[in-house]
């Protein structure tokens, strides 16, 4: 049973020496109705990254906010509509490195 106790320390204090971490909550994309959509708009796509480390350490921004901005790199005059979100986890060795990243695809309407 002791050698559990480090263990459950690392779990019960994830993030206690240095987090930094965006996660996103909430996002409202405009419809097809909403803007000027046409059938040969583009689709698009951004992700936004976060990490951590030993349950320690944890850094990235892996909100909308970061998602949208990489989907709009390519056509940064564009509003982003039909919107779909997906969230990718990779964990490694039951957590000790962890990669959450919030993928974003989506079709550009010119403004």
């Amino acid at each position: 049973m002791r050698r559990f106790v480090p263990f459950l320390l690392a779990v019960a204090l994830g993030g206690c020496l240095y987090a930094n971490v965006r996660y996103p909550r909430a996002y409202r994309s405009a419809t097809p109705a909403e803007v000027k959509a046409d059938p040969s708009d583009p689709s698009v796509q951004g992700s936004s990254c976060s990490r951590s480390v030993l349950y320690m350490v944890a850094w990235g921004d892996g909100g909308y906010a970061a998602a949208t901005k990489d989907a709009l790199a390519s056509a940064p005059d564009g509003v982003l509509y039909d919107v779909r979100v997906d969230q990718k986890v990779t964990s490694y060795v039951l957590g000790l490195y962890a990669k959450t990243c919030t993928v974003m695809s989506a079709r550009v309407a010119k403004r």
